[in-house]
């Protein structure tokens, strides 16, 4: 009894020594980083009568134009078959699609709104995006460096 505690022990020290490192650092997700850049909390909401249409423009991010505004949705991971979808869905409740409670049923699978940002136009919500996508991209570029360069260091 004594040697499991002792190993379970030893193996919860080594796990949270690893994770506790400060020179690995996480690249924050696409969500974080538009709430960051808008100031907004991904809580906007469309009316599911208002939504003319939708695109996929990058992994796990959904465009959609709305009869006035255009948006810019996430969704969690593990929405498989978002980036060949035709066709979606969208549902919420009282007729409204929100960031954190809305989804987007495509055909084989049903999506989770993580977070939707509502902008005046499309070229405002398209500036937006492409900059943050241009800034995390430069974020997993210099983590992957420093990664490499502590790998090298050992």
């Amino acid at each position: 009894m004594k040697t499991v505690l002792v190993s379970s022990m030893a193996i919860a020290i080594a796990l949270s020594a690893c994770s506790s490192n400060p020179s690995k650092k996480s690249v924050p997700d696409v969500s974080t980083m538009l709430r960051q850049e808008t100031g907004q909390n991904g809580r906007a909401c469309i009316r599911q009568s208002e939504i003319l249409g939708f695109g996929t423009p990058k992994h796990n991010v959904v465009s959609i134009d709305g009869n006035r505004k255009y948006y810019i949705a996430t969704v969690l991971p593990g929405c498989n078959s978002l980036d060949t979808a035709f066709a979606a869905a969208f549902k919420g409740g009282f007729g409204e699609v929100c960031g954190g409670t809305g989804k987007m049923q495509l055909r084989n699978e049903h999506c989770t709104i993580r977070d939707i940002f509502e902008f005046k136009n499309r070229d405002q919500a398209f500036a937006t995006l492409n900059k943050v996508m241009t800034e995390r991209k430069a974020l997993q570029e210099q983590a992957k460096a420093e990664k490499q360069k502590a790998k090298d260091s050992r």
